[in-house]
């Protein structure tokens, strides 16, 4: 009878230390599988306003929402039952900032940034999240210190001026001839610039490849 009742209680124990699945943990888990799809790199921070209605419920089929940032409420469905919790989700990201004040045209060098993490769950500003991908370029208008780098703002340093000598590199096929041009425009490397010819008196459109090339082909 002893050995009996010792088993009892070790079973008894045993089953209260089964772990209790946690549906708090799930849904912070879906919401986030779900919002990486927009954001992959973004950390996610959830909080539940309405916790009493995950007492006594096992872990959700399936969770819907109209939306996946701010407040919104997730419908667990659980079989052919259901409950409505309202929660607050918050999207924060590493962010690329101005360091000091920055210049019209300045290039930023890495001491001119700083990456700090902030909410960007409503943030419509196209943000860098890695100072390696403003380095070299320059801003089309002064960043205050603090500022986040907006990414439509800033390009790669214009290199040819208008009225600058060029050599201007004519390519077909195999065949490759090399003349002298000026600039009927401004670009930086990668862009496409008007450029007259001396020799032939006319006007083509040319790829700045360097700051005293262009490439026509």
């Amino acid at each position: 009878m002893i050995i009996f009742l010792l088993s009892l209680l070790i079973s008894f124990s045993q089953a209260s230390n089964v772990e209790v699945p946690d549906v708090e943990h799930h849904i912070l888990k879906v919401v986030t599988e779900r919002v990486k799809q927009e954001c992959a790199d973004c950390r996610v921070e959830l909080e539940i306003l309405n916790k009493n209605i995950l007492e006594d419920i096992s872990i959700p089929d399936q969770i819907i929402a109209d939306h996946w940032r701010g407040q919104t409420n997730l419908l667990l469905k659980l079989g052919e039952d259901s409950r409505l919790v309202t929660t607050k989700i918050r999207w924060k990201d590493n962010v690329v900032i101005a360091g000091k004040n920055i210049r019209q045209g300045d290039v930023f060098a890495t001491n001119d940034l700083r990456v700090v993490e902030k909410d960007v769950t409503f943030l419509q500003t196209p943000y860098l999240g890695s100072i390696d991908k403003a380095i070299g370029m320059t801003g089309r208008r002064l960043f205050k210190r603090g500022e986040i780098i907006d990414e439509s703002l800033i390009r790669r340093p214009i290199i040819v001026k208008f009225g600058q000598p060029l050599e201007v590199i004519l390519k077909n096929g195999d065949l490759e001839v090399q003349m002298l041009g000026k600039a009927r425009g401004a670009g930086a490397i990668g862009d496409r610039i008007p450029v007259f010819i001396d020799r032939t008196r006319t006007k083509v459109f040319g790829k700045v490849i360097s700051k005293g090339q262009v490439r026509v082909e």
